[in-house]
């Protein structure tokens, strides 16, 4: 019999409060958006394709949705991807026109 930290009573509530605060989480200010975007991928990073000679030999699925606050992750990204749009909405447009 192992002993696991992820198990017990105690998991769920720790959960719980993890989620909840990623759940409070308002990314206001456009600095803290844009490290946010950069620190959450938007694809699981653990997926791969393993190729032999061209051809894939293996491949591994994704395995971030078995984490247990993933859907809070994807929520907060997006939360923070609507705020650059509404500062890049909110902003003028500074391109040169081509001639």
């Amino acid at each position: 019999m192992t002993l696991s930290p992820l198990r017990g009573p105690r998991h769920g509530v720790l959960i719980d409060r993890l989620r909840h605060w990623l759940d409070g989480i308002d990314p206001r200010s456009v600095r803290l958006a844009r490290l946010l975007v950069r620190l959450i991928p938007a694809r699981c990073p653990f997926e791969r394709h393993v190729v032999i000679a061209g051809r894939t030999v293996l491949h591994i699925p994704p395995l971030c949705q078995i984490n247990p606050v993933f859907d809070e992750l994807m929520a907060l990204r997006f939360r923070a991807l609507c705020r650059l749009e509404a500062h890049q909405q909110g902003q003028p447009q500074a391109r040169r026109q081509r001639s």
